[in-house]
């Protein structure tokens, strides 16, 4: 087996989601504390380990970095802040060597896991009640819609971002109205969030949708509202599976 490749990252609340809470192979976060400073946060994977090309272990710790963004989005559902943890270097664990690629602006997400993998039934049995962000992670290598959701909910949770997360729980849900209904929310409810999403009127260049002529909806909801919302259907629907 090589060396562990680990990516030192910002912009975290990683403190709180410990190797030990996470307790995944898909993604884990350390704190390293040396010399009476402050820590310094890391993230790794196991997708990662035997990979040695260093444009395509960024690549794939972006897609898994995604993923994590996105857990803790929807874990947290009505919070001040987004997840927004970014890499800023990757070096071998073991060596300390800078594997860094020269250029990391154009390197895509990639996709790390196997395309034949598929869900361990017993595993994700076990870890049904496990801590949500354990359990998403583990359902994301094998089950496209959740794969789906924590990839969406880990980009900026603007109003186009939480359009297409309502779009994916519609088609993937097998009742979407009592997803809905679970989460004590109405049809009223989902009507203010798709008007005000839709309305470049209300919005201007942040709705989904250029002009159309639309009136402004009387029925509107706020941007902190509507993720609120969209966030607990999409935990709710990953809860049920």
């Amino acid at each position: 087996m090589s060396d562990r490749k680990i990516f030192a990252i910002t912009n975290t609340y990683a403190i709180h989601y410990s190797h030990d809470i996470l307790n995944s192979d898909v993604f884990s976060i350390i704190a390293i504390e040396e010399d009476e400073m402050p820590p310094q946060y890391f993230f790794f994977s196991e997708y990662l380990t035997d990979l040695e090309n260093k444009n395509e272990i960024w690549g794939k710790g972006l897609f898994l970095l995604s993923l994590y963004n996105g857990a803790v989005n929807i874990h947290l559902v009505n919070h001040d802040w987004d997840s927004r943890v970014r890499f800023t270097r990757l070096q071998n664990w073991v060596t300390y060597e800078n594997m860094t690629p020269n250029n990391t602006v154009d390197i895509l997400p990639v996709n790390p896991f196997p395309d034949d993998i598929v869900t361990d039934t017993k595993k994700k049995s076990e870890l049904k009640d496990s801590h949500f962000i354990t359990y998403s992670a583990f359902l994301s290598k094998s089950e496209k819609d959740v794969q789906s959701l924590l990839l969406l909910a880990g980009n900026k949770l603007n109003w186009i971002t939480l359009y297409a997360i309502y779009d994916t729980l519609k088609f993937y849900s097998a009742d979407f109205a009592a997803l809905v209904t679970k989460c004590d929310y109405t049809q009223n409810d989902i009507n203010a969030f798709t008007g005000t999403a839709n309305n470049f009127g209300l919005l201007g260049i942040n709705a989904r949708h250029g002009e159309k002529g639309w009136s402004q909806p009387s029925n509107t909801m706020s941007l902190q509202d509507s993720k609120k919302l969209v966030l607990k259907l999409a935990k709710q629907y990953i809860i049920d599976k």
